[in-house]
């Protein structure tokens, strides 16, 4: 237990802020970097670092290209400008709150079947995402993806539905056991005519039940802006969302006193994300021993992260196909309960999987991957310079003994030119246990 978890973290000779630590926060803040730009951030300290991954500004042409994608109405592409974006490293912390909220608040196109809609739900999440989360959630509700994937298109006065209601208490604010039926049979009355026309969010007031409902205790002629009135403020919402990002973040299972301890933190920020989510990340929770590696690599993580780690280039299409295979298919969640993730991400079929892809970008046989490996290693000769370099690359240099013996064992046994020398122990450092873990 860290007595006061969420303090400053602030480095100490014993303990410094090292290119372990630097690793650490982009992994969790951002989907990774080269070494020289980690080794510049270990230098230059954690403020530094911290305004690397909070870097937000804004790129006319990175904005004009998302208009472009969104219409051209192809899902394929607007994954594919989705992973490019994880790639650029332009917005780090940005983009990696997006990829949270996509999963907190899951939609599928297979459903909806308008990517127009699921680009600009994205486009919401980086622009709201570290803001106020009223803000957010009254977007959401208003959100024409959301309001199809959860059937709030066909809730009316005279049939309404319950399941938008449902999954905005039990998914999106509040968790499990802290609303009662009658809550969810009123709150769906209240987005009663919260419609979808011609692709935008539309109210249409005579399918809207103006009459009095009761929720939390409250009486009214509410509609769906009071309920989350109702909603938000409340204790167990803080306490959900602060154990979501704490699981997201740092660590997959939260003690009560964390949770309680991060949702103060929410309450007292106005429930604004941005610095909730500044304490959380530069905390000595965040950077102990309990965080270090103690979550499993998505997909998106192990992919985009390991052509990042390696400073290299890669196709976004050929990645975001890649990252299906093993099993994230952004824009289409498995349900509306999103990716289950940690350990469910590995099985000996998606570990025969990661371990194919590393080999295949490395040979030039995926994603048009550059530069050639040989390049990473240049000047190098004996065997135990290429195991320290893989491991300096892809493990912040924090890599057991026996492992280390074990990529020295690969580097003298490869055979062939540099390039094919430099694969096989990269290769090696990928399919160890730890590269497995962010």
């Amino acid at each position: 237990m860290i007595r006061d978890p969420l303090a400053p973290f602030e480095p100490t000779a014993a303990d410094p802020f090292d290119l372990a630590k630097v690793g650490h926060l982009l992994r969790r803040a951002g989907f990774q970097a080269s070494l020289a730009v980690r080794r510049r951030l270990a230098r230059q300290g954690l403020d530094a670092a911290w305004a690397f991954v909070t870097a937000s500004a804004t790129d006319p042409t990175t904005d004009r290209w998302a208009d472009v994608v969104a219409a051209l109405g192809d899902v394929g592409r607007v994954r594919a400008h989705r992973v490019w974006l994880a790639l650029s490293g332009r917005a780090p912390l940005r983009h990696r709150v997006s990829y949270f909220w996509h999963g907190h608040f899951a939609t599928g196109n297979q459903k909806i079947l308008d990517p127009r809609a699921m680009a600009a739900q994205q486009a919401t999440f980086d622009r709201l995402g570290l803001g106020r989360f009223d803000e957010l959630a009254a977007a959401m509700c208003r959100d024409p993806a959301l309001l199809r994937w959860l059937d709030n298109d066909v809730n009316t006065d005279e049939h309404p539905n319950e399941n938008f209601a449902r999954e905005l208490f039990e998914l999106f604010t509040l968790g499990r056991g802290h609303y009662s039926e009658a809550d969810v049979r009123e709150a769906a009355r209240c987005f009663t005519g919260w419609h979808v026309r011609h692709g935008r969010f539309r109210f249409v007031a005579h399918r809207h039940d103006g009459s009095e409902k009761r929720v939390f205790g409250a009486e009214g002629a509410f509609d769906g802006d009071d309920v989350l009135r109702l909603t938000l403020p409340r204790r167990e919402s803080a306490e959900f969302l602060a154990d979501r990002w704490l699981r997201w973040f740092v660590h997959p299972e939260p003690t009560a006193d964390e949770v309680a301890a991060l949702a103060d933190v929410y309450q007292q920020n106005d429930r604004r994300v941005g610095p909730t989510l500044a304490t959380l990340l530069r905390s000595r929770l965040f950077f102990s021993r309990r965080a270090w590696r103690s979550k499993v690599k998505s997909p998106a993580d192990f992919v985009v992260g390991t052509v990042r780690l390696l400073d290299g280039r890669a196709a976004p299409a050929a990645l975001a196909r890649t990252m299906a295979g093993l099993g994230e298919t952004w824009l289409e969640p498995p349900s509306v309960e999103g990716w289950h993730g940690e350990r469910a991400w590995l099985s000996e079929a998606s570990w025969l999987l990661r371990s194919n892809f590393v080999a295949d970008l490395l040979a030039g046989r995926a994603a048009n991957f550059a530069p050639r490996p040989g390049t990473l290693f240049a000047g190098l000769e004996r065997p135990d310079h290429y195991a320290k370099a893989s491991a300096l690359l892809l493990l912040d240099d924090r890599v057991a003994a026996e492992d280390l013996q074990r990529l020295e064992a690969v580097a003298a046994d490869a055979r062939g030119d540099e390039d094919r020398r430099a694969a096989a122990v990269l290769h090696a450092a990928a399919c160890l246990p730890d590269y497995q873990l962010a």
